[in-house]
């Protein structure tokens, strides 16, 4: 890690374990400058989450096994999709990444590697677990390795009655991963399966979150969704010189929801990508250079009884970049990408109303320095141009009291960024970063308007981190990160966007009090978080603490757990907002306590 210039956080499946976390976003939370932004609590249809100023929209892409996963939508992702234990690692790579990534990669990268086959023919484990709130799950996993072939086959059930009336989640989960070493390389085949059903309670009055934030709004939302996602990866190495790395990918998702309308929806996609890295050592230095291409195509067809919206794009880009080792432990980056964007789009019945072709054409170049300063220590700077094109849902509607916006231009984010990180010692560690974006064109929620306009913003922050071991019994975590966005030009310069936190503290323990025991304590602290249609900024700002507990103990081939979210049963909101149709406070209230237990058995 010490080698990658830029913030990088790697959770490992042994970081993932130790989690009281009940769902991906919940495990995120606890990572600098990370925000969940969840509406209805266990990571319910698409929650949003905040990184590095980015929060009304989306500003990070998402990455399964080098997929993309980001909603054609609103650009976020299905988390439930992926459960933790089906999980090996995740990278969290800060700043801007277009260089190599594409287009989404302003805030950074999100990559989910999927669970890695075992060492021998066959292990697998099975698990079930309970709690309140109407809570069980249950799991599986096989996998092994024989010879040239390996596979890895996971699965898994779950259902919550949720906190809220109204806001039962029912989902079901399948991986299969097999893989086969030829003389022409490796190739992995991929399939990815998900349905579920979620409710959304919908948004409380102040008076409702006052006598009981746990009833229903006014309006009760369905969803139902389904996934399906297909790939090969083919990886070769040649005269350990030349690496290829491609991947052609499919993906089938298909959606309906009910609410103030019954809304159908289809996004349909496939691509491929093909990466070359080539060693070589001029002057004596380590020289590796990068190039490839992607290619991918997105369809977003959305029915309702207003209409059809329709927002088909196809998008083709080339990059290449050199990474040189100028002096011994000093690196050099530097690239380009190029990427070109047809897209039709279909507003026939919300204003204005469009039919019609865009083309956009974006560069992303990054330049960077690593310095390796010391065992496991490193020093980085970065300046790099980042670009998000417009979604489906930031220009068009199939809810006719939203306005569209096909003239939205693509977000240009160009980011300047330097850090030192080291883990030499096992008694301090730590990471301290500094970032700061000029972003041109941003695309955002306007209430004025109901909805999505451009304009110019700054996004600055600064994110630090420290872990301790001072004894083998006690691993000690904690992380800052302060964020400042806010629009340099239009109606609302000077203000700061919604739902970025001002500070967002974590902390946490690991305490291994005997053989096979382990508690973890952990909490997140936000304040200074503007509400959603805050603009210009003139309501209340939301704060909020969440303590989360695990204790589990391992033993043989058994290993039982039992967590706690929200341990202080604290009331509060991850998602607060004011509706600008009736000019009124509305709350969005998070789950109180919840409670699970469960054990898993190896084999």
């Amino acid at each position: 890690m010490e080698k990658v210039p830029a913030h990088v956080t790697v959770l490992t499946r042994e970081t993932i374990a130790q989690s009281p976390a009940f769902t991906l976003p919940e495990l995120l939370r606890q990572q600098v400058g990370f925000t969940s932004l969840d509406t209805v609590g266990f990571a319910g249809q698409q929650a949003q989450f905040s990184l590095r100023g980015y929060a009304d929209k989306a500003g990070a892409l998402i990455l399964l096994d080098g997929v993309r996963v980001n909603d054609a939508g609103s650009g976020f992702f299905l988390w439930n999709s992926m459960p933790l234990a089906a999980i090996e690692r995740i990278e969290v790579v800060r700043g801007g990444a277009s260089t190599i990534y594409g287009e989404g990669a302003a805030a950074g990268v999100i990559n989910i590697i999927t669970k890695e086959a075992a060492s021998q023919p066959l292990a697998g484990s099975v698990g079930a677990s309970v709690g309140n709130l109407g809570f069980y799950q249950g799991s599986f996993a096989l996998s092994g390795r024989t010879n040239a072939v390996s596979y890895v086959v996971t699965g898994s059930r779950n259902e919550w009655a949720g906190w809220r009336d109204g806001a039962n989640y029912r989902g079901w989960n399948l991986l299969a991963k097999p893989s086969v070493e030829t003389p022409a390389g490796r190739f992995t085949f991929g399939y990815q399966f998900h349905d579920d059903y979620s409710e959304n309670p919908d948004l409380l009055t102040p008076a409702q979150f006052a006598a009981n934030p746990r009833q229903r709004g006014a309006t009760q939302f369905t969803f139902e969704q389904e996934l399906h996602r297909g790939w090969i990866d083919y990886h070769q190495t040649f005269e350990a010189a030349w690496t290829v790395s491609a991947k052609v990918f499919a993906t089938k998702d298909n959606g309906y929801g009910t609410g103030f309308a019954n809304v159908t929806t289809v996004q349909p996609g496939y691509g491929g990508t093909v990466q070359v890295d080539w060693k070589t050592e001029p002057w004596r230095r380590a020289n590796t250079l990068t190039f490839g291409g992607e290619a991918v195509r997105q369809e977003f067809t959305q029915s309702s009884a207003f209409g059809t919206t329709v927002h088909d794009s196809s998008t083709l880009g080339f990059f290449a970049q050199d990474t040189l080792e100028l002096l011994p432990k000093l690196t050099l980056a530097a690239g380009v990408r190029f990427d070109h964007r047809s897209t039709f789009l279909n507003v026939p019945f919300a204003f204005p109303v469009f039919t019609g072709g865009k083309e956009n054409n974006v560069w992303s170049p990054k330049g960077s320095l690593n310095w390796e300063f010391a065992e496991k220590s490193s020093a980085w700077v970065s300046v790099s141009q980042a670009y998000r094109l417009p979604s489906a849902n930031d220009v068009v509607s199939a809810d006719a009291r939203f306005a569209s916006n096909p003239s939205l231009v693509p977000v240009n984010a160009r980011t300047i960024e330097f850090g030192v990180r080291s883990q030499r010692h096992k008694l301090l560690g730590g990471s301290l970063a500094y970032y700061h974006s000029w972003v041109e064109d941003d695309i955002f929620s306007d209430p004025a308007t109901f909805g999505n306009n451009n304009a110019d913003a700054i996004r600055q922050g600064v994110e630090l981190t420290l872990n301790s071991q001072p004894a083998k019994w006690v691993e000690l975590d904690f992380s800052a990160a302060w964020s400042d966005a806010h629009f340099t030009s239009g109606a609302y310069a000077g203000q700061q966007q919604v739902l970025v936190p001002d500070w967002q503290l974590t902390g946490g323990v690991n305490f291994r009090p005997a053989t096979g025991w382990l508690w973890r304590v952990e909490t997140v602290y936000v304040t200074g978080q503007r509400r959603f249609n805050d603009l210009p900024n003139t309501l209340s700002q939301n704060t909020y603490t969440v303590v989360n507990t695990k204790l589990s103990y391992q033993w043989k081939n058994l290993t039982t757990y039992a967590a706690v979210n929200n341990l202080l049963d604290r009331l509060h909101e991850q998602f607060p907002t004011y509706n600008t149709f009736v000019t009124a406070l509305r709350h969005n209230p998070a789950p109180g306590i919840s409670f699970q237990m469960g054990v898993t058995a190896t084999f």
